[in-house]
């Protein structure tokens, strides 16, 4: 390295792109790209993570995909000794699976917005984006990402409820759960525009999908 001289100007500070170059701007995505350890894209990525989420609900599905929430399955497999039995239904083992789409009281609420898009409850995240990648989602403007919403909602407000029961002894019912996933769809959706001038609103899609709230 040269040594500095006035001759040669004042120092600067220059930062390393993602090609290794160095340029006078500092990029966040350069920096990312350049520490992180790259992997293949996942297929279930967009269900994840898009324009529209809720950043508390979309971290909880990404969890629940990577099935890595504390349920009691997971627990007894840490050498736990505690009952297996679901807090939602009492019927079944508590799973990822079991929670969020398998339950009985979770699929009352899955079975709320069952109609021309959604013709039965999904019985797994797998289900979710086999239904938003339909001819029939897909053609319909702004319905695939309400979906997704809804799958996000969902699963927060079970793992809400989940909790509410095992930690503070309270409960609610379904329409009580139904209730806050409404709430937390139409507080997101209001605040996003359609897509282009002919394309009905996001809120709009959603009161089309969505029976009134009892």
């Amino acid at each position: 390295m040269n040594p500095p001289r006035s001759s040669r100007g004042e120092d600067r500070f220059l930062w390393r792109n993602g090609e290794g170059r160095f340029v006078p701007k500092f990029s966040t995505k350069a920096t990312w790209q350049a520490i992180r350890e790259t992997a293949p894209t996942v297929q279930w990525y967009s269900m994840v993570w898009f324009k529209e989420e809720i950043p508390r609900c979309s971290f909880i599905t990404w969890m629940a995909v990577l099935s890595r929430l504390p349920t009691k399955d997971r627990l007894a497999s840490w050498g736990l000794a505690i009952p297996l039995q679901c807090v939602l239904c009492s019927a079944g083992q508590e799973s990822h699976d079991h929670l969020f789409f398998q339950c009985s009281f979770v699929r009352d609420i899955w079975a709320h917005y069952c109609g021309s898009s959604i013709h039965v409850p999904p019985l797994s995240l797998q289900a979710v984006a086999g239904i938003v990648s339909s001819h029939q989602v897909v053609s319909s403007p702004g319905l695939p990402s309400v979906l997704k919403l809804l799958q996000q909602c969902i699963i927060y407000c079970v793992w809400r409820e989940r909790n509410m029961r095992i930690f503070q002894q309270s409960s609610t019912s379904e329409a009580g759960v139904f209730a806050r996933v409404d709430r937390l769809m139409r507080d997101r959706l209001i605040s996003i525009p359609p897509s282009s001038p002919s394309s009905p609103s996001p809120l709009l899609v959603y009161f089309r999908l969505s029976p009134p709230v009892p």
